[in-house]
């Protein structure tokens, strides 16, 4: 089961954002952020993610032999996914916020279209109300 915030718009119905890592975001901060409609968010990760490649290119004429390049990326590629893995979805929360979404409730459910049935249904049983922060 994963937990998921659900948030509701007026005009727009509600949305699920999962709470906890974001693989994605993690592995593909920039294609993530597009995903979730995050503008700003979406820029800085772009950039972040350019840059992260041009440290591995300069970095990769100082180190020789391929493996050592290939784990010179991969490092790079934890470091700088790092933040968007653990804050993504709080990211995408505040955005929904910013737009006019208010908290609902808290639901467990096994995927996110499985969360926003169960936040229409009240007779669910794994709804964890919790009071917005």
């Amino acid at each position: 089961m994963r937990v998921f915030d659900i948030y509701n718009h007026p005009k727009y119905g509600k949305r699920a954002v999962r709470r906890g890592f974001s693989w994605l975001a993690f592995l593909a901060p920039s294609v993530w952020a597009v995903r979730r409609g995050l503008g700003l968010t979406t820029v800085l990760l772009v950039v972040t993610t350019t840059l992260m490649f041009d440290i591995a290119q300069l970095a990769g004429s100082w180190v020789s032999g391929p493996m050592a390049q290939f784990l010179l990326l991969v490092a790079l590629v934890i470091v700088f996914g790092l933040k968007p893995g653990f804050s993504g979805y709080r990211w995408h929360a505040r955005v929904l916020k910013e737009e006019k979404f208010s908290f609902e409730c808290t639901v467990a459910a096994e995927n996110r279209r499985k969360a926003l049935k169960a936040a229409n249904d009240d007779l669910y049983t794994d709804k964890i109300n919790i009071t917005a922060a």
